[in-house]
């Protein structure tokens, strides 16, 4: 069964300064490979092919217009507890959210659920085996708590499937969909 995703492709340029962040002043702990950096819309995960097919087509008919993005700041999750994850934060804006939405809306119409959880726009830099102890990173964070990259445009989203491997996930694209329509 394909394991899929929607995300939006980083441009190589944002990835490069991306990468500019890989510190050892972390716990260990496995950063994302350069190609697996991307801004999850949606994660879908592991469905038959036929309802991956169905997705690939609903999501062709996704109207929403290109914007400019911006990452900025890092942060961990949890937030408040002891992180699992380490990421580069996404500019929240009104396009953003609407792509989000619309991608959600979607997939719902061909019996996806949604999860509850608020959409918090980020790139996963590294994941911890194990919950690191409470303020192991801070340090870091607080090094880099005010990192952006320049914005830059997003012209397009794309399916993506997860073949999950010991040295981590590879993921290659299914579809990629332009941004072209009037919001």
């Amino acid at each position: 069964m394909p394991r899929l995703f929607v995300a939006i492709d980083l441009p190589d340029a944002a990835k490069d300064q991306i990468l500019t962040l890989r510190e050892q002043d972390l716990p260990p702990g496995r950063w994302s490979r350069r190609e697996a950096l991307h801004l999850t819309l949606h994660f879908i995960g592991d469905v038959p092919e036929a309802v991956a097919r169905a997705y690939q087509g609903v999501l062709g008919d996704v109207n929403a217009a290109a914007f400019d993005l911006r990452i900025e700041s890092v942060g961990q999750f949890p937030i408040n507890d002891r992180p699992r994850v380490i990421w580069a934060g996404v500019e929240n804006t009104p396009d953003l959210r609407a792509l989000h939405e619309a991608v959600g809306g979607a997939l719902e119409r061909e019996g996806f659920r949604r999860e509850r959880r608020r959409f918090h726009p980020h790139i996963t830099l590294m994941r911890f085996r194990k919950p690191i102890r409470r303020g192991a990173a801070s340090r870091w964070l607080n090094a880099h708590i005010d990192f952006t990259v320049a914005p830059f445009p997003v012209a397009q989203f794309t399916l993506f499937e997860s073949d999950l491997q010991p040295s981590g996930a590879v993921y290659s694209k299914r579809a990629v969909y332009d941004l072209t329509g009037e919001v």
